[in-house]
């Protein structure tokens, strides 16, 4: 019999500081020994969108990449060492081993963002969830654990959250392989697979356990959910994790229900915390307010710092009741009005709307 709560130690498998600094040793060519080296930084930055846009993006944005991305190459390599250059043919050949900076803040991330190319991926993904339960004692139908996972995602601002259990059938989903991720991830069009099992065990009265061994006509439940989150862009599974939750009822079905349901809300904030600590977190949102008065702002500033996710909120600048914040905030402009909406009572107004700016009035 499967054991409901094995000792499971489980591997966290975290972006590494190698993921956000890109060394590569690549080779150019030019008539002349300057147009080579120029063509190597331009392959070396190239390798770096190979892993950071997925490569229909690159596809549809070209020549926006060719014209405003490759021709900046140097700007973006942060430091380079020429291995060899030789002249083969007439034409030069330069080797050079180059660091592309592709940080969350760096100049190539900003730039990226800017022009539209890394959006939707980093702000609000597409996440399939799957994750199958099983009672020790019997089946329990519409996972809770799974649906608790969904709502916590939703709850932070993810509004592209799907279920598939319906459309997958795997036997051990924490077993799947990355190529198996990604084939999943293809069929369901997401860029986001969080799979895992979930699991719960009638333990009996608790009063049994009270002097005299007395009885409540409860029950109690206990229940663990283990997930992993695969992220396709990058091929990498980012975290990975298993949590315990109880739950008690008169009905042993309803208190396992409320065991998986907390176990898969505490599965689901961890997940939310490993997606925005990606590059979300880090990527900043400018928020213009325009306000009668000073005191009207800081009540702007004061909400926004309350808001679940946010990093930092610094006041860029402030000039005749406009002032601008940067905010460091893991999902999106939309997101963030709303958050900061429910945190005060100052009559605010969402003016405009953007991938980074979010501008409003506070009266």
């Amino acid at each position: 019999m499967k054991k409901i709560f094995p000792l499971i130690l489980v591997a966290l498998i975290f972006l590494t500081g190698s993921a956000l600094a890109k060394n590569v040793t690549v080779t150019g060519s030019g008539v002349t020994a300057s147009d080579a080296e120029n063509d190597a930084l331009r392959m070396a930055v190239e390798n770096a969108l190979g892993v950071l846009v997925d490569s229909s993006t690159l596809v549809e944005k070209n020549m926006v990449i060719q014209d405003q991305i490759y021709t900046q190459s140097r700007g973006f390599v942060t430091d380079y060492k020429v291995i060899n250059r030789q002249q083969i043919s007439g034409l030069w050949q330069v080797t050079i081993n180059a660091t592309v900076d592709d940080s969350p803040n760096s100049k190539l991330m900003n730039e990226l963002t800017r022009l539209g190319i890394i959006n939707i991926q980093l702000r609000n993904p597409k996440i399939a969830v799957y994750v199958p339960e099983t009672h020790i004692q019997y089946r329990v139908p519409d996972p809770a654990g799974e649906t608790a996972i969904v709502k916590a995602l939703i709850d932070a601002g993810f509004s592209q959250v799907t279920e598939v259990g319906s459309r997958m059938n795997v036997a051990n989903p924490l077993n799947m392989t990355a190529q198996q991720l990604t084939s999943a991830a293809k069929q369901f069009g997401v860029d986001i697979m969080i799979v895992g099992e979930a699991f719960s065990e009638g333990v009996g009265d608790p009063a049994q356990w009270l002097p005299g061994r007395q009885t409540s006509n409860m029950q109690a439940c206990r229940a663990r959910v283990e997930a992993k989150m695969f992220i396709v862009r990058t091929g990498q599974i980012i975290g990975a994790d298993g949590k315990f939750a109880s739950g008690l009822d008169n009905s042993q079905a309803v208190a396992s229900k409320k065991a998986l349901a907390k176990a898969g809300q505490q599965m689901g904030e961890y997940f939310v915390q490993q997606i925005t600590g990606m590059y979300t977190s880090q990527q900043g949102i400018e928020v213009i307010v325009y306000g009668s008065s000073f005191q009207k702002i800081n009540l702007v500033q004061s909400a926004i710092g309350s808001v679940a996710g946010v990093k930092s909120c610094n006041l860029s600048s402030y000039e005749g009741g406009k002032a601008v914040f940067t905010v460091m905030y893991g999902g999106s402009p939309q997101t963030l009005f709303n958050s900061i909406q429910a945190n005060t009572d100052a009559d605010l107004n969402l003016q405009s709307i953007s991938y980074n700016t979010l501008t409003l009035t506070v009266r």
